[in-house]
Formats: C-alpha cells, structure tokens, sequence
C-alpha cells in the first residue's frame, strides 16, 4: 500500500515566505516532485495547473492538495509547502497556506484515490495544520506527517472506512483526532 509517507521526504517539504502565487507555489512544488520522479518539472506543472483550472483542489480551510496522474511514472511522489503568507487560490476566493501536491501512474487510481483520503485527513486536521505551521524546519513538518499519517491508518485498521466516515460527521473538535498527535511536536 502506497502511502503520503512513502511518497514524502523532508527534502520535498517547502517552507516558504517568498511565494506570491498559485502557479508559483506549482512550479516550486513541481521541481520537487520531478526531481524524486526523474522527469521533467514541466510535465507536472502543467499537468497540475490543467487540473486546477478544470476544477480547484482548495479547501475552504486553507490548504489545497493539487494532483495528477500521468503515464510514464512508475511510482508516487508528494510535496508539502506551508506558506508563511496564505496565496490566493482561486476565482472562488480561497486562500491558501498548506499545500500537498502529488504526482503519480496513471494507472495506479486506488493508490491515488489512499493517498488523496490520507492526505485530505491531514490538512482538514485544524489542530495538526497550527502545529505544522509552527515547524522550524522541512525534516520536523516531514515527521509530524508520517506520525499524523500513521494515526490516520491504525484509525482505519481499527474501525474501519465507513466508521471513521460516520464518526467524522460530528463537530470539528470531535473529528480532530489528529490534534492529539500534532500536541506531541512541540516546537
């Protein structure tokens, strides 16, 4: 099973005050990706940015996890950036300061689809995103991910999808359990 954790390295977590835009924030993100890849960062970046004009990948939250699938790679890659200062998304308003960005086989659509619930999980966590805002450094942010990520799959081990699906209807502080995990970095 391919997870964000697999497909993330500390070297691919961006901590940034410089970005401006979206297809700033897609174009450093894409280098990232390419380069754990070994393809062209173009490839990615207009892939992803098709992607977004067909329909945005942000969250009223803050946080956008743009995504595409392409033939040619034979594995999954992820980027993380956490702006400093939130970027204006899109035409529908949103702001953004957390973004996840994945590349992956395009035949790979379960995979795909894992890593997309996983790391959706991750950044509606309002407890677990304050925390990575705070991280000092790309390796601490990489390691609150692969702790909040693994929570996130003992969860679902234990109760199962549609489980966590109901519980997670309640109020937001109820299905933050991810706060709790975040509570651990203290930085």
């Amino acid at each position: 099973m391919i997870l964000i954790q697999h497909s993330l390295s500390s070297e691919s977590v961006l901590l940034s005050d410089q970005v401006a835009t979206v297809a700033e924030a897609i174009g450093h993100l894409a280098r990232a990706l390419a380069t754990r890849l070994g393809v062209e960062p173009e490839m990615i970046e207009r892939a992803v940015l098709e992607r977004e004009a067909s329909r945005t990948t942000a969250f009223a939250n803050g946080a956008a996890i743009p995504h595409c699938r392409l033939p040619g790679l034979d594995r999954f890659a992820a980027a993380l950036m956490i702006l400093r200062r939130p970027v204006r998304w899109d035409n529908d308003g949103h702001t953004v300061d957390t973004v996840l960005m994945l590349a992956g086989p395009s035949g790979e659509v379960s995979s795909h689809l894992r890593i997309l619930a996983n790391g959706s999980q991750l950044l509606d966590s309002r407890g677990l995103r304050a925390v990575l805002k705070r991280s000092p450094d790309a390796e601490s942010a990489w390691r609150l991910i692969e702790a909040a990520e693994q929570a996130i799959e003992e969860r679902r081990s234990r109760e199962g999808v549609l489980r966590e699906l109901h519980r997670d209807q309640g109020s937001a502080e109820q299905a933050d359990h991810l706060a709790e995990v975040a509570s651990r970095f203290n930085w």
